[in-house]
């Protein structure tokens, strides 16, 4: 039985949305970001100066007792834009964005692989579309916190501690970094 869910965090939003040819592309394929992936033109209604949009995926397959899950970060370019290009401050700003967003991925694949799943079809999809969305909560209060403390990138010493909180919390979830979790259910 294949068992295939998208699920979008846009700009901080919910949307499902149905899969089409896309331009995203996933975190740990393109290193750092840089101003020339931000695509989409300048939202002028707005006082911020840049926004990453970053989306998180997962694929669910099962056959048997063998569970394979996909989950995934991406950075979206065609929804991210900049009205200062030449900030390098705001553009490591811009980028931790996106780490936090593969931060909150990495714990969502650890909540899966720990977890000790005993139903299937739609209980179990049940259960994970759950724990998907209350990843996707934190992941929302996670980035609002980021932007709060640093003032979007204003504050300098708060945006280095985020810096080194994020990459080591990266750090600590290496073995998380697969987008591939496989687990063998239970009778």
């Amino acid at each position: 039985m294949r068992i295939l869910l998208f699920c979008s965090l846009i700009s901080f939003s919910f949307f499902l949305h149905a899969q089409k040819a896309r331009k995203e592309r996933a975190w740990q394929s393109i290193g750092q970001l840089n101003w020339n992936d931000y695509k989409a033109k300048p939202n002028k209604a707005t006082s911020f100066k840049a926004l990453t949009s970053t989306g998180v995926t997962f694929a669910i397959n099962y056959e048997g007792d063998l569970l394979s899950i996909e989950v995934s970060n991406f950075f979206h370019p065609n929804s991210s834009w900049t009205k200062n290009n030449q900030s390098e401050k705001l553009l490591r700003h811009e980028r931790l964005h996106f780490d936090i967003s593969e931060l909150l991925t990495r714990k969502l694949r650890k909540e899966i692989s720990k977890t000790n799943f005993k139903t299937r079809g739609k209980k179990l999809m049940s259960e994970i579309s759950t724990m998907y969305q209350e990843k996707m909560k934190e992941l929302s209060h996670y980035q609002k916190r980021y932007d709060k403390e640093t003032d979007h990138s204003i504050i300098e010493e708060a945006q280095r501690k985020w810096e080194i909180k994020v990459k080591r919390e990266l750090k600590s979830l290496q073995q998380y970094s697969s987008s591939e979790v496989k687990i063998e259910l239970e009778d």
